[in-house]
């Protein structure tokens, strides 16, 4: 009986363990509600990753405050669009950002000289994204710069980034919705192009990737996102997550399964985990 309940115990420890390793290679992805815009959190083995800061100034400077974030190691904004890099400069002056990245077409951005003053002042590392190139943000988590092109309004250059963790790709799309990229690529997570709107959706384009799930970033002060665009995604196999209507969606990744949770915002302010929606394997 006492070497059972040894053995019983040394293999609670091992599960433990066990346990403690998987919830370290967790990578997060926060898909922020802020609205008519673009914001996006990776939390992947200690490094937290920025993509974009959203439409106004204070909504993505207080997600990070409510979250405990004060280091962002690397913020990437790939295009000089209000609804991405409003927030920018308040997220600069909430956390220590490590390292800055955008387009290099920044100069289209009014509000530029400020940022470039930051990163000059506070010694932030700055390169410009290039096109093709893979940055590391853990040991099996990436992001991949796959197309740089002119913005359709002019506002400069835009990228779009493929984020990889493990086996699970989400590729954001921003205003392009057929950008020429290998379309063999295998997505799991598609973040939608400009917030759901009929123009930027392509039907062929997302028959090919064929993504599983389907992120719509949107406020809630209009009609939400066309709804032939939402159709069109749920014909082609997509489940849809809105901002609008689930808040804040919240990916979580082994680098083989994946969950999808959401979040709503309080008349408050405040955010908290609501649901746990879904749990799959990539096909």
């Amino acid at each position: 009986m006492k070497n059972i309940q040894i053995i019983s115990f040394i293999l609670l420890i091992l599960l433990s363990a066990c346990s403690i390793c998987t919830s370290a290679e967790e990578t997060k992805i926060h898909v922020l509600d802020v609205g008519t815009g673009d914001a996006i959190l990776v939390e992947s083995e200690g490094i937290n990753t920025l993509i974009d800061a959203g439409p106004d100034r204070n909504t993505t400077a207080a997600y990070l405050t409510d979250h405990n974030i004060t280091d962002i190691h690397l913020f990437l904004v790939t295009s000089m669009e209000p609804g991405k890099i409003g927030g920018v400069l308040e997220v600069m002056n909430r956390t220590n950002v490590h390292e800055y990245r955008d387009t290099g077409t920044g100069q289209m951005y009014f509000n530029y000289n400020k940022i470039l003053e930051k990163i000059q002042n506070e010694s932030i590392t700055y390169r410009s994204l290039k096109l093709g190139e893979r940055i590391p943000i853990g040991t099996d988590t990436t992001i991949d710069v796959i197309n740089i092109a002119q913005t359709h309004n002019g506002i400069g250059d835009e990228a779009i980034l493929n984020l990889h963790a493990g086996n699970v790709s989400m590729l954001l799309l921003s205003e392009n919705g057929s950008p020429d990229i290998d379309t063999g690529m295998k997505i799991q997570i598609l973040r939608v192009p400009d917030h759901g709107s009929r123009q930027a959706f392509d039907m062929g384009f997302v028959h090919m990737i064929k993504p599983e799930v389907a992120v719509i970033s949107i406020g809630r002060e209009g009609n939400g996102p066309n709804k032939a665009t939402e159709m069109g995604l749920e014909a082609a196999g997509a489940e849809v997550y809105r901002t609008d209507i689930r808040g804040t969606i919240l990916i979580v990744t082994d680098g083989e399964n994946y969950t999808i949770g959401s979040s709503r915002t309080s008349p408050a302010g405040s955010i908290s985990l609501m649901s746990v929606i879904e749990t799959q394997p990539p096909a």
